[in-house]
């Protein structure tokens, strides 16, 4: 049996995304404060709790979910702000189908409920679809030659909005089945990143109210 290791419902993502909406957004970009005094309060500001740091600090929300705000170090402006929403491992690749199958059921029930919660996002398509979206922050994002040979990601929505410092949110399923080498056990994750937007953003649809 495929070993499920992260189990979110769509609710209690909808819940968590209810509450990320509200927070102090520019606050959360200026970075985790380096003075563990300062850093105590700014976490009881949001409702987290520290749990380490490993390229970014992680964090448990009051709601029982678990955050990684994404850095270089504390001090540093965070670039995004990750949340496993589902994950599970294949333990041989006869597993493949059914933790795909597993991962696209989950994956559908998600981005139905964010819909209900944001509207529809302004890019919805997966790693073959043309006009994958370019997204904010640093790092390498998979060209489609990566795609193609991986089909990685494998489902992509985002969702862009008309408020300043908001973030760009980001609703992504891999399936870590293939390499360049053939199949291998598929090692599937369905998370939801909030990325700092850039100056050069120009996002296309307001909130809903």
């Amino acid at each position: 049996m495929p070993a499920l290791t992260a189990d979110r419902t769509p609710d209690q993502l909808v819940a968590e995304l209810e509450r990320l909406i509200g927070v102090d957004w520019p606050t959360v970009w200026a970075g985790v404060p380096e003075d563990e005094e300062r850093r105590e309060l700014w976490l009881a500001g949001f409702g987290w709790r520290p749990l380490w740091f490993q390229g970014g600090l992680r964090v448990r929300t009051a709601l029982g979910g678990r955050l990684h705000l994404a850095s270089a170090a504390l001090g540093a402006p965070v670039a995004r702000v990750d949340h496993t929403v589902w994950s599970a491992r294949a333990l041989d690749t006869g597993e493949n189908a059914h933790v795909t199958a597993l991962a696209e059921a989950h994956w559908s029930a998600c981005l139905t409920a964010l819909r209900g919660l944001l509207g529809n996002p302004t890019w919805n398509g997966s790693w073959e679809t043309p006009g994958f979206p370019e997204l904010p922050g640093p790092g390498t994002r998979p060209g489609a030659e990566w795609r193609a040979q991986h089909r990685d990601p494998h489902g992509v929505a985002v969702w862009r909005f008309r408020v300043p410092q908001a973030p760009v949110f980001e609703l992504r399923m891999t399936l870590g089945a293939s390499t360049r080498r053939g199949p291998v056990p598929a090692d599937a994750r369905i998370g939801l990143a909030c990325h700092a937007p850039s100056p050069a953003e120009s996002p296309r649809q307001a909130p809903r109210g």
